[in-house]
Order: C-alpha cells, then sequence, then structure tokens
C-alpha cells in the first residue's frame, strides 16, 4: 500500500510537470506568434511605403543630394501620417553614407560618427537586399534605450529609416502573463556565437535588455538539442534559482521566446499532496482495498479537472483572441475574449465559426484550411467576420498544427487578431498615395509644357538673331562699305581745301567705326566664326574683343578636342561664356577673369571664375535679371547641369556639366 501511494505521489508529480510544460509551451506559442505578427506589421507597413509614390520625391532628393522645400514638406506629411498613424518614434531619409536629407523629429538626431555609420549600414543593407529590412534590436549610445530601425529602401540611393520603440510595442507582449504567478516571465534573447544576449528586461533583478550575456545550452548533448527545439527543460535560471522553461522559435526571425516558472512555485500543490499522502497511507493502513480505489479515483478526476481548469483560466484571462480545433471541427474552444467577440458559444464553435465569416471570404477561408490541413501546416488567412453587435471586422487567423505522439493530426491551435484599423489606415494612405499620384502627374505635364515652351522661345530666338546678323552681314554692311567706297572716291575729286578735306576724312572715319560696329553686332548675334573655325577658336576671339572693349581680361584654357561636338552644345557653351563674362563686368568688379573648357570621357566641363564681391553682396543692388536662368535653361536643354559656388568676396564659380 505504501509503495502503491510512494507511486501515485510520483504520478502526480509528473502529471504536474507535464500541465506546466503545456501551459508555458502554451503561453510560449501564443506570445511568439504575437511577436511573429507584429514583425509582419512593422515589415507590411514598409512595403506599403516602399509601393507609394512618395518614392519618386525620395529618389529626386537623393539624386540631387538637397531637398526643395517643396519635396521637404511631401515628405514630412507623410512622415507625420505615419508617425500619428503606426506610432513611429522617427522618420528620416538617409543617404548611402548615412547623411540625414530629411528628418521628422530633429531632437532625436544623432550626429555623431558611430551614428552615421550606423544609419549608412542601414541604408546599405536595405538597398542590397532590395526589400524592406527589419533591424534587430540594439542599444542607443545617446540615450541608452532599446530601438529598432525598419529601412525601406529608394532604389540604389538611399533608405527610409523608421524608428521602434519597442517598450510602446513589443515589450509589453512580453511583460504580460495570462494568469496569477509570482515567478513567471517571459524574455526574448537571440544568439550570438556560443552565447545568448538577453533582448528584454528582467521581472525579478536587474539586467537585461543587451545587457547580460550568457553561455549557450550545449547543444552537442541532447538536452541541448530538446531545449530549442521546444522541450521542457529543468535547471537554474539567471538567478540560479531551479526554474522549468520551454522554448519557442519566433518565425521569421532570429529571436528565442522563452517561458519559465520556478520549480518552488510549480511544485507548491505538491507538498500540500504530500501532507496529504501521509494522511491517506494512516487511512489506507485502517481502510480496505475499496477506500483505495475509491480515494485513487477521486484524485484522479480532480487532477483532470484541476488542469482542464487551469488551461481554460490560462486561455479565458489572456487578453488575445484564442481558439481551439479538432479534426473533425466537433470539439473545437474558443476562449472567453474571442467568444464575447463573435458572440457565440464558447464550447461549440464547430458548428458556428464558419457562419460569422463574410459570404465573400467563406469559400475561400474554407478551402484554405482544408489545403492546410490535408498538407499539416500552418494555417494563415484574413477575412472579415461578424462582431457580436453585426459589423465585420477584418481579422487575421493563425494557426499552427498539433500533432498526436503517432504523428497525426489532431486539429489546430491559434489566434485571432483584429487588424480592421490597420486596413482602414491602409486605405486612407492609398488614397492620399493615389491623390499625390495624380497631383504629381499634373505638375510633370505643366512642368514639360513649360519647358518645352522655353526651348521654342530659345530656339526662335537663335534664329532670329541669326536672321538680324545675315541682314546686318549681307545688307546694312554692305551698303555702309560702299558708302565708305563713295566717300574716298568723293574725297579724291574734291578741290583741295583744307577744311572741306578735313570734314571728308571725318566722315569717312565714322563710317569706318559705324562698319565695325556693324561687324561687331553681327558677330554677338550669330558668330559665323563657330561654324568656320570651331569652338575654341570662337571663344579666343570672343575673349580678346572682350577683354579689348571692357578692360577685363579673360584667361582662356582648353583642354581636349571639340570638333565633333553637336551644334547645340557648342552654341549653348558659347552663349554661355558671353552672358557668364557680362555678369563679371556688370557685378564682379574685377579686372580678370578665367574661363575653363575641357573634354574628359564624353563629358564636357566649362568653368567661369573671377575673385569678385560674390552674389549675396550684389543682391541688395539691384534686381536679379534673367542671365543666371537663361543660363541654367540653355544646360538643361542639352541635358547638362550647373552648379553656382559664390562667397563674399571671394569670388563666384559657375561650373556646367554636358554629356556628349
Amino acid at each position: 500500500m505504501i509503495s502503491a501511494v510512494w507511486w501515485y505521489y510520483w504520478r502526480q508529480r509528473e502529471a504536474t510537470d507535464r500541465a506546466a510544460a503545456n501551459q508555458l509551451a502554451g503561453i510560449a506559442s501564443v506570445k511568439a506568434a504575437q511577436v511573429a505578427n507584429w514583425r509582419h506589421e512593422r515589415i507590411g507597413d514598409g512595403r506599403v511605403l516602399a509601393a507609394s509614390p512618395l518614392m519618386r520625391t525620395a529618389q529626386r532628393i537623393l539624386s540631387r543630394g538637397l531637398a526643395s522645400e517643396a519635396d521637404r514638406s511631401e515628405v514630412l506629411a507623410v512622415a507625420n501620417n505615419l508617425a500619428r498613424e503606426f506610432l513611429y518614434a522617427d522618420v528620416s531619409l538617409v543617404d548611402l553614407d548615412g547623411s540625414i536629407l530629411v528628418w521628422l523629429n530633429k531632437s532625436r538626431i544623432d550626429a555623431s560618427e558611430l551614428k552615421q555609420r550606423v544609419r549608412a549600414r542601414l541604408s546599405r543593407g536595405a538597398v542590397e537586399s532590395g526589400d524592406v529590412v527589419l533591424s534587430d534590436l540594439s542599444v542607443e549610445t545617446r540615450s541608452g534605450r532599446l530601438v529598432m530601425v525598419l529601412a525601406v529602401p529608394v532604389r540604389d540611393l538611399g533608405a527610409f529609416l523608421l524608428e521602434i520603440d519597442p517598450s510602446s510595442f513589443l515589450f509589453p507582449y512580453l511583460g504580460s502573463w495570462p494568469t496569477p504567478s509570482l515567478t513567471a516571465e517571459t524574455l526574448l534573447f537571440r544568439r550570438e556565437g556560443n552565447e545568448i544576449v538577453v533582448l528584454n528586461k528582467f521581472r525579478h533583478a536587474a539586467g537585461g535588455g543587451l545587457v547580460l550575456r550568457r553561455p549557450l545550452w550545449d547543444l552537442s548533448v541532447p538536452d541541448g538539442q530538446e531545449l530549442l527545439a521546444g522541450a521542457l527543460h529543468r535547471g537554474p535560471d539567471y538567478r540560479g534559482v531551479p526554474s522549468l522553461s520551454v522554448v519557442r522559435r519566433v518565425p521569421d526571425s532570429p529571436w528565442y521566446l522563452t517561458a519559465k516558472i520556478d520549480v518552488s512555485e510549480v511544485e507548491a500543490p505538491l507538498t500540500r499532496l504530500s501532507w496529504e499522502m501521509a494522511l491517506i497511507v494512516v487511512l489506507i493502513v485502517v481502510a480496505n482495498g475499496s477506500g483505495v480505489g475509491l480515494a485513487w479515483r477521486n484524485q484522479t478526476l480532480q487532477s483532470l479537472r484541476d488542469r482542464e481548469e487551469l488551461f481554460r483560466s490560462v486561455a479565458n484571462d489572456t487578453p488575445a483572441y484564442l481558439w481551439m480545433s479538432s479534426q473533425n471541427d466537433e470539439d473545437s474552444f474558443a476562449n472567453m475574449p474571442m467568444s464575447k467577440f463573435l458572440g457565440i458559444d464558447q464550447k461549440h464553435l464547430g458548428a458556428t465559426w464558419i457562419s460569422t465569416l463574410h459570404p465573400d471570404d467563406r469559400d475561400r477561408a474554407r478551402s484554405k484550411l482544408l489545403e492546410c490541413k490535408n498538407a499539416g501546416r500552418e494555417y494563415v488567412a484574413e477575412f472579415r467576420v461578424r462582431r457580436f453587435d453585426g459589423e465585420y471586422r477584418w481579422v487575421i487567423a493563425d494557426g499552427v498544427p498539433r500533432f498526436s505522439s503517432k504523428g497525426e493530426l489532431e486539429g489546430y491551435a491559434g489566434s485571432l487578431l483584429d487588424i480592421t484599423e490597420r486596413k482602414e489606415a491602409e486605405d486612407r494612405l492609398r488614397v492620399v498615395n493615389a491623390d499625390l499620384a495624380r497631383e504629381l502627374e499634373e505638375r510633370t505635364r505643366t512642368e514639360q509644357e513649360v519647358r518645352a515652351l522655353s526651348a521654342r522661345l530659345i530656339g526662335a530666338q537663335e534664329a532670329e538673331r541669326a536672321r538680324l546678323a545675315r541682314e546686318l552681314h549681307d545688307d546694312i554692311s554692305q551698303q555702309v562699305a560702299a558708302l565708305g567706297i563713295a566717300m574716298s572716291n568723293l574725297n579724291r575729286k574734291i578741290p583741295w581745301q583744307p577744311e572741306t578735306l578735313a570734314q571728308s576724312e571725318h566722315i569717312h572715319g565714322k563710317l569706318v567705326k559705324v562698319a565695325e560696329s556693324i561687324r561687331r553686332l553681327s558677330h554677338e548675334l550669330h558668330p559665323a566664326v563657330l561654324e568656320h573655325s570651331g569652338l575654341a577658336a570662337a571663344l579666343r576671339g570672343y575673349c580678346s574683343e572682350f577683354a579689348a572693349l571692357t578692360g577685363v581680361t579673360v584667361d582662356l584654357r582648353t583642354n581636349g578636342a571639340f570638333d565633333s561636338l553637336p551644334p547645340a552644345v557648342v552654341l549653348c557653351i558659347y552663349r554661355i561664356v558671353q552672358e557668364a563674362l557680362q555678369n563679371v563686368v556688370k557685378h564682379a568688379k574685377v579686372s580678370q577673369a578665367t574661363v575653363a573648357l575641357t573634354r574628359s570621357d564624353n563629358i564636357l566641363y566649362l568653368t567661369v571664375s573671377d575673385g569678385g564681391v560674390g552674389i549675396e553682396a550684389n543682391r541688395g543692388l539691384a534686381p536679379a535679371g534673367l542671365g543666371l536662368a537663361s543660363i541654367k535653361e540653355r544646360t538643361r536643354l542639352v541635358n547638362g547641369t550647373v552648379d553656382i559656388q559664390s562667397q563674399a568676396n571671394h569670388g563666384t564659380t559657375l561650373t556646367v556639366r554636358i554629356p556628349v
């Protein structure tokens, strides 16, 4: 009889361990699924952003290396929506070097070189992967906070970095425990070589949060392999206190999640049971075999009821919507929050869950469940369900298969997550993106029309200049030359009188100056030397004439071959040099300027520089002219770029870059 009591005690001990293991496994699975769902939602946010028209604006900012006021306002408007709707701590746009071009929360910006290298690594990682990247937990050096970053690539130029505060989203999942307990807690960790790094803080001691590192369990022995496989582990925890723990891998992440509880708390009922066993031994001594059998039966039934009640208590006390189904859906179960949410009987989910689905989603949800059952894999689906008040809500159903010891599918256990607000936010974001796309298209069309009109105006201007040059050269210049010849002939026929001869010579000299002015004006309107002698010769001639007329010496430097340049590029360079040198005379207040023209690797570089007072010093003296606007427009028509660098009392440098 004593042996029977001793055997019963150990059976109860094993049953207690199994119940604790089932409880820990259930809680670990639910929390791992919650963490995985949270990660999927974050990555989904990034992919929605990556597909939005905002990426065009981000590409334009990154390609220029500078954000215009309109582009900055557009990016900040979407960033504010993201921060408000999805509670991101900060949103910034960085290039591949980690430099921040646009930021939402300037007070959170860390300008240190170390932080810039971190941003560069995140940006390059997202660009190289070609997809949204969710970083692991790290410690912010300035504040000591734990942060995560969602990196959304912008082609091969840079990335959006969305900062996540895990204390607002992730850690609340880990800090709660569905049943009353003094020692139970959940830890999140990752493997680094032969160590584990705890990611969240401890409940019973200071530390954690990327601070505590422990040697990794020896995976070469069976116990180590079973631990990471999810088996129940009995051993000392970080305090050295004996505990029971179960480890679950967080899907699609480098993280592991362990649910643990002290052995002393689990085995507390066994202490009371040991005293009860001592009393039972005394009763067994004085009772007969039927009494022993009755006690055994009552204790077994009570243990079963306690374990079932514990399971229901765990399931009903958690705020998540939990469900469990059998193979034939006859013995299905929904916890109390889910039953209240759907307005159905908690114990008879199998016969009614299909009826709660939206008519448009029923066939799809049922067929996918059958497909997953046949394949024995995880069931994940999005559909609409009817809430207790009749409103249809979008949910994600996530269930994992349950197998018997023989490997047979016994059903599914999973959770339901209400994502209606997220769906509505996505719809609003899509509407905003569509409006932005239409506005961008309209602006692009208007800009193209303006640019086309500008090109036609410049073309008409050059054509009119050429016509006037031809008229001056072929008509007026010839007439003045004829007058000069006639005046010379007249001089020879006039009687020799000093006064008359002096007046005749004076008139002849005036005609020569008029002819020279007409020739110079014709040359400025349309230099024929461009067509006959080439760009370099035309620039040398113009610089010489410019120096003679204005007194400003021009140092012309050329390097490369310019004979094969397109006529449009040649005329563009010539006009830019004219306009730039005229600006030097008007504004720079110097007696010398430098013009450099270089062709290298099919790129034409033009630089015009002076050592004058600079652009800023002249803006308060005279209204802005059309010179710089004309230079930029002419350069754009030949697919070039213009860069102007100016500093007060240190001069101005104009750099034009044209591909040829």
